[in-house]
């Protein structure tokens, strides 16, 4: 339910939207009001701001230009299209050179954010009781790993003993989440998730 200017009534009254057509540049809706039951149209211009966005895709970065609605608020976390590419927003820069978790269009300089559509680049840090050996595997985004799980990579069998994300440690998260993982070297087991396909080509 949406509030419009109703033209029988006189005033802002719930509306429900019947037909929508949007674009970057105007928003146009078929509503009807559901305190007259009057069906009319409402069209709305939308301005535009340029806004600076800086990819980052494993160690390399790329920067570009999208036009985003303002008076829009975007948020630490938020997933974006960026020609056709879609990204999760890390770090958000304001025009008074502040660095903050949300804020809207009309204020932001900088966009930083990842690519939602590669491989998570994911180290593992594994310890065989002596040293800790540090190995890189490339997941899909959405991969879920998991504390106590075991995971087998090439001949070598390990347990996660920690995740550590964004936000602090978890038991459970999903790679794109994840900084990342430290594990126990392991005897060889028969109950294991092989990874080995997930190291990049120079390993393998």
């Amino acid at each position: 339910m949406e509030y419009f200017e109703c033209p029988v009534c006189g005033d802002l009254t719930p509306h429900e939207i019947l037909k929508s057509k949007e674009s970057k540049k105007y928003a146009k809706y078929v509503v009807k009001c559901l305190e007259c039951n009057t069906i009319h149209e409402v069209e709305f211009s939308v301005k535009l701001k340029d806004i600076s966005v800086i990819i980052s895709r494993f160690d390399e970065s790329e920067r570009k230009v999208v036009q985003l609605p303002m008076g829009e608020v975007v948020e630490v976390g938020e997933e974006l299209e960026v020609d056709g590419e879609r990204i999760e927003v890390t770090t958000i820069d304001t025009d008074d050179g502040k660095r903050v978790s949300s804020s809207k269009v009309d204020d932001i300089k900088t966009i930083w954010a990842k690519s939602l559509d590669i491989p998570k680049k994911l180290g593992i840090s594994i310890n065989d009781g002596k040293k800790t050996y540090s190995v890189y595997i490339f997941v899909p985004m959405d991969y879920v790993f998991e504390v106590d799980n075991v995971y087998r990579i090439k001949n070598g069998f390990f347990r996660i003993k920690l995740i550590k994300t964004e936000k602090g440690n978890a038991k459970k998260d999903v790679a794109k989440n994840i900084k990342r993982m430290y594990a126990n070297l392991i005897k060889p087991t028969r109950r294991y998730i092989d990874l080995t396909k997930y190291l990049p080509d120079i390993e393998e």
